[in-house]
């Protein structure tokens, strides 16, 4: 006795593309802590040897550290925001320029985190 069986498979045309994972963005000052973190505790003996390390500039490296210089409560507050983010509002580059202002003018910053905690 002999049993024979057909199987018939139907597969579909086109397979569904997995969907895009969303983009993060992260945190410039989490990102300052961690660089001045391994300066300071001799994973680099400097901001020049930490950048050779990573694979960016040393002025890039700089740039991030010089961050945490800002007033106390706008770190807090961007700290705050976590890590990562979902969109690139809060960048370094945007932070740049309040380095060179005063504390008062530097809480321009706190309007911009406010929009960002909105959306």
């Amino acid at each position: 006795m002999e049993t024979v069986f057909k199987v018939t498979f139907q597969l579909p045309s086109r397979l569904p593309k997995p969907p895009k994972p969303r983009p993060t963005y992260q945190n410039p000052i989490f990102r300052a802590k961690e660089y001045a973190r391994m300066i300071e505790s001799g994973q680099a003996k400097n901001e020049s040897d930490l950048a050779r390390k990573i694979g960016v500039s040393r002025v890039r490296v700089c740039q991030y550290v010089r961050l945490l210089s800002l007033d106390a409560s706008i770190v807090k507050a961007l700290e705050q925001l976590g890590d990562p983010l979902t969109e690139r509002v809060i960048t370094e580059r945007r932070l740049r320029p309040y380095l060179r202002r005063t504390s008062k003018e530097q809480l321009k910053i706190h309007t911009m985190i406010k929009t960002y905690t909105k959306l």
